[in-house]
């Protein structure tokens, strides 16, 4: 479904109770020298530069910029962008039995009309760099079909292998899965439900997985909204989940399950090597 992993904030997990999840905001050297770490062919030349970290990708400097990701022509213009937001890949599930008051209305306000559309100013021309666009017909010159868990998608190239992979993982750990799937998705040209910003299914980096019966289990934190103001708050045995081992495959290979956001969506899988490489860093920096 939709790719929210941009208005996830690390922020908010101060203000669950207990705290389970380290709070910190990964600073800049962690979260390029992560990118670099994951794209060696694309990415080159963590520097600082001009009292900031930048990177090079096909020729271009990108800055830091507080989260921006901004080419040099942009930095002057940083105020006019939102940042893009890298937040920490929790190992487990956050759990609602878990959530304080003010963690609860935190959620409310980010799951808002108004707080889905604020971030709509992100500056999109790393993400571009690295994985095409930002016209459609660029984006579609660089998808392939694949053959996964017995239906065809199509797909970014960059996560062909990658699939392939976790296709054959799952079929060794978990073959009845493939009998309780009911459609698989991949790319998608649309943006974020609720927003003006383009979905990762856009790219072709994320797939969705839908069950053919649910179950009466919810699956998607926006069409619970809909039913009631206490989505956030659904506990995790009425959630659908695939298999640990479908979510452990996937993982594998660079893949973050949705169903590990506070805004919840069971059915997603997005490629983000980078943030599984980012949350190794961080361990070994701590």
């Amino acid at each position: 479904m939709t790719a929210l992993f941009s208005i996830i904030f690390p922020a908010l997990l101060l203000l669950m109770a207990p705290v389970c999840v380290a709070a910190q905001a990964p600073g800049g050297e962690l979260v390029l020298r992560s990118f670099q770490n994951c794209f060696p062919e694309k990415i080159s030349g963590l520097a600082l530069r001009d009292g900031d970290w930048s990177i090079q990708m096909n020729g271009e400097i990108f800055y830091w910029a507080g989260g921006r990701l901004l080419p040099e022509g942009e930095r002057r213009s940083a105020a006019a962008y939102s940042p893009h937001v890298f937040e920490i890949y929790p190992t487990t599930v956050p759990s609602p039995e878990i959530y304080s008051e003010q963690y609860i209305e935190a959620l409310r306000r980010r799951g808002g009309d108004e707080a889905l559309r604020e971030r709509d100013n992100q500056h999109w021309g790393f993400y571009t760099a690295l994985y095409g666009g930002p016209a459609r017909a660029d984006i579609e010159s660089r998808l392939d079909r694949v053959q996964f868990l017995g239906r065809k998608i199509t797909v970014h190239r960059d996560i062909t292998g990658a699939l392939r992979r976790v296709d054959r993982a799952i079929r060794r750990a978990d073959s009845a899965f493939l009998g309780s799937i009911g459609s698989i998705g991949g790319y998608n040209w649309r943006e974020i439900r609720g927003t003006g910003r383009m979905s990762y299914h856009s790219w072709g980096l994320a797939v969705d997985i839908q069950p053919a019966r649910l179950g009466n289990k919810s699956i998607y934190w926006l069409w619970e909204r809909g039913r009631s103001e206490n989505w956030m708050l659904i506990p995790l045995e009425d959630r659908w989940k695939p298999p640990d081992a479908v979510i452990a495959a996937f993982e594998g290979e660079g893949f973050i399950w949705g169903g590990k956001w506070p805004l919840y969506d069971a059915m997603h899988f997005e490629w983000r090597p980078e943030l599984h490489e980012l949350k190794r860093l961080l361990q070994l920096d701590g």
